[in-house]
């Protein structure tokens, strides 16, 4: 519902915005559509602007059939009472496997499924685990791809963890963490922040009861990871920095790489907070870690490598305004070196807000258009896109039927 303090002038020149948005993508002059609602052609300009409120539950009705909504929450927002929408949180998209993996975190193993060789199927669980990454990087549909499998690896990896006898404790601890630290991943990626901190949490602890200090780094990893999705970039820098000086990077490649990653995540909490000087300082660290990897090296969970550290150089100077630097950077990459394909789809969405910042809306729209080659349902989960191609529509005086027909894929408009 809306707030007494929110402005109620802003909220129905935004349902305007939409409902102009959803006349155009419907090929609908103005008069055709006042016609066909039964109202006049000033009187749908004024909803468009603003200027009428869309109070009465007839007329509502009435102007979605002629828009093709189904749902009134898509025009209205909270606006109306006793409304539910498949799109929830003003248009966000939930991910149909989130059920099951909520239902996994909240409910106890009881009673465990015995095992007959707990080694055997600790081996088979890591090959589960290793086919999953390698489906979420390769594939153009990684949220489903990951959607299908990470319920079974979690429910799975609980219940050997149940069978498994005291001593055997340790290996099992260590398949949850990754099992945990790949649900974080997918829940962070679909827009469930308070899950996705969950599984973070619980990857924590299962790490902490390994001893593996990499496993542990990595845990913080998506610890981070979930602080910046509910927007907490101070509790991502805490985090990040805490689990780098713990670690010992000259331990080993994986170490080193654990260590690169954590100072990335540093590096994008200090630009989201405008601290350009720390970003760059810690991004130089990630760099140097990854120039000694060398440029075959890809972390499978964190995707640290030369590549990634270029992406998020891109990142940070579109997080600290410098749009014209941000292209420049982009210019001089080649996004095919990047072996995921979710990680090129958020790479292209990041440097679509770059050339918006930079007053350029075709250049980000075709940005946007190459994210969705990479990965069909990236964009559908982002909500940085989702204002990018809003933005896109409201300043257009005619939108353009490729930035419609984007919207609609990307659950915008309907």
């Amino acid at each position: 519902m809306v707030t007494q303090n929110e402005d109620q002038g802003e909220v129905d020149r935004r349902i305007g915005r939409r409902v102009r948005a959803l006349r155009l993508r419907r090929g609908l002059g103005l008069r055709a559509c006042a016609e066909l609602c039964g109202r006049t052609e000033e009187w749908l300009r004024q909803v468009e602007r603003g200027e009428q409120r869309l109070d009465k539950l007839s007329t509502l009705v009435s102007l979605a059939k002629v828009l093709g909504v189904r749902d009134l929450g898509l025009i209205v927002e909270g606006r109306l009472d006793g409304f539910t929408c498949r799109l929830v949180d003003g248009g966000r998209v939930r991910h149909e496997a989130v059920p099951a993996i909520r239902h996994v975190l909240s409910t106890p193993i009881f009673p465990a499924q015995p095992v007959a060789d707990l080694a055997v199927e600790t081996g088979r669980m890591r090959r589960r685990l290793d086919m999953a990454w390698s489906a979420w990087h390769r594939s153009v549909r990684p949220y489903t791809a990951l959607g299908v499998v990470a319920p079974d690896l979690l429910r799975d990896a609980l219940n050997l963890h149940r069978t498994a006898q005291p001593y055997e404790r340790p290996a099992t601890w260590a398949i949850l963490a990754e099992v945990f630290q790949l649900a974080q991943r997918f829940l962070y990626c679909v827009g469930e922040p308070e899950l996705a901190a969950r599984a973070a949490d619980r990857a924590m602890v299962a790490a902490e009861e390994t001893d593996d200090p990499v496993l542990i780094a990595i845990s913080a990893w998506t610890s981070a990871m979930a602080a910046l999705g509910r927007g907490q970039a101070d509790e991502a820098g805490e985090v990040a920095t805490a689990a780098a000086d713990y670690l010992q990077p000259t331990e080993s490649e994986a170490a080193l790489s654990a260590w690169g990653s954590l100072q990335l995540f540093t590096a994008i909490a200090h630009a989201k907070n405008r601290q350009t000087g720390n970003a760059w300082r810690h991004w130089d660290l990630a760099c140097e870690a990854a120039s000694t990897l060398g440029p075959v090296h890809h972390n499978p969970l964190t995707m640290f490598g030369e590549a990634n550290v270029g992406i998020y150089a891109v990142a940070i100077e579109v997080e600290t305004g410098r749009s014209a630097a941000a292209i420049d950077r982009a210019k001089a990459m080649a996004i095919s070196t990047i072996p995921s394909s979710n990680r090129r789809a958020q790479h292209l969405i990041d440097l679509a807000r770059g050339q918006l910042y930079h007053r350029a809306p075709d250049e980000a729209l075709a940005c946007l258009r190459l994210s969705e080659q990479h990965s069909t349902e990236t964009i559908v989960f982002s909500p940085v896109a989702k204002r990018a191609i809003t933005e896109m529509i409201e300043k257009q005086r005619r939108p353009s039927a490729p930035l419609l027909d984007l919207a609609v894929r990307a659950r915008v408009i309907a």
